[in-house]
């Protein structure tokens, strides 16, 4: 398959795609943006108590 046919073939998904997508409601927006702040969150406290223990177990050994 040439470049030329590749370029063809992935136009034609991505414009099938952009017209099956649609814009999301402002419950969906707000939905999902709580739960990605809330998964930021979690792996900060997750890093920050790593970072943590790390440094305790260094400080005492």
């Amino acid at each position: 398959m040439n470049v030329q046919a590749k370029f063809s073939e992935f136009f034609k998904s991505s414009r099938r795609v952009w017209k099956l997508s649609r814009k999301p409601d402002r419950t969906e927006y707000t939905q999902t943006s709580k739960i990605t702040g809330l998964g930021i969150v979690l792996l900060g406290l997750l890093g920050f108590l790593i970072m943590l223990i790390a440094e305790l177990i260094l400080r005492y050994t």
